[in-house]
């Protein structure tokens, strides 16, 4: 496991470039991820030597999104201990972590690069931009496990694509390429390579340097504000729907199958990773 699951370098041209490297395989989104998600965001917000805030993944993935070995233990321990609640306050912890990018004053831009599933396709909807490039694909596939994504996807993806193609994407859980990715809606453009990923960040940071600091994070205001009361009833729903639809045993069960098919098939064409 990764001890450090984030890497922050802070550029002099303003641009604050994050990379996943998570606690696992495919940059995994363990514990130890979302704390240091939300403080770095939180930081990042208030720094005047930053203006536009890139989030990527390390090596050939963005990332599978939730660290299913991590969440298995925490599943299995409050089952015998019998915790109640366990399922919402965590969730709503995460939930928080993803909030910090969205309510960030600073622009943030998603830099995909091969697999961008669950969790992590949750994490680059609370983004202002998406690019991609054309060996990214996407996917929610915690309907194969029996849950409801509630980390906020399938209240901020509507702001993105329609409503015909997010249903596809929830009710399915198949994944779906950088090409339809970007006629659908969800990613702004899709550039051959990595390296043409991150030029597109920097001319972005470029040009959006040029304007005043408070203009940008008004028209940010302005662009959230008026969706702010559905999100946050969106999350309560999804948080509590889980909570009490979700029988412990069988997700954590679920959650150990869908490792092993992933572990069987991991040298295999892209699918779902084991993550959700």
């Amino acid at each position: 496991m990764n001890d450090h699951p984030l890497h922050l370098d802070v550029r002099n041209d303003g641009l604050a470039l994050l990379t996943i490297h998570g606690s696992g395989t495919g940059n995994a989104l363990g514990g130890s991820f979302w704390d240091g998600l939300r403080d770095t965001m939180q930081d990042l917000g208030t720094r005047r030597d930053v203006r536009t805030i890139a989030v990527t993944g390390a090596g050939s993935a963005f990332s599978v999104g939730m660290d299913l070995r991590w969440y298995i233990v925490r599943l299995r321990r409050a089952m015998r201990s019998q915790a109640t609640g366990f399922m919402e306050e965590d969730v709503r912890r995460l939930q928080n972590a993803i909030d910090t990018v969205a309510d960030c004053p600073k622009p943030v831009i998603a830099l995909v690069n091969g697999e961008c599933t669950g969790a992590a396709l949750e994490l680059i909807s609370a983004c202002d931009i998406r690019y991609a490039t054309g060996e990214a694909f996407f996917a929610l596939p915690e309907v194969q496990l029996g849950v409801v994504a509630d980390l906020g996807g399938l209240q901020r993806l509507p702001q993105l694509i329609n409503q015909g193609h997010l249903r596809e994407l929830a009710f399915s859980g198949r994944a779906l390429n950088a090409e339809r990715a970007a006629r659908i809606g969800l990613v702004n453009e899709v550039f051959p390579d990595a390296t043409a990923l991150l030029q597109a960040a920097e001319n972005f940071n470029t040009t959006v340097s040029r304007h005043p600091e408070h203009v940008l994070e008004g028209i940010k205001q302005n662009l959230d504000d008026v969706h702010r009361t559905a999100l946050t009833r969106g999350l309560d729903h999804a948080v509590r729907w889980n909570s009490h639809h979700i029988q412990t045993p069988e997700l954590a069960n679920a959650m150990a199958t869908r490792l092993h098919q992933a572990t069987a098939t991991a040298h295999r064409a892209p699918a779902a990773g084991p993550s959700v």
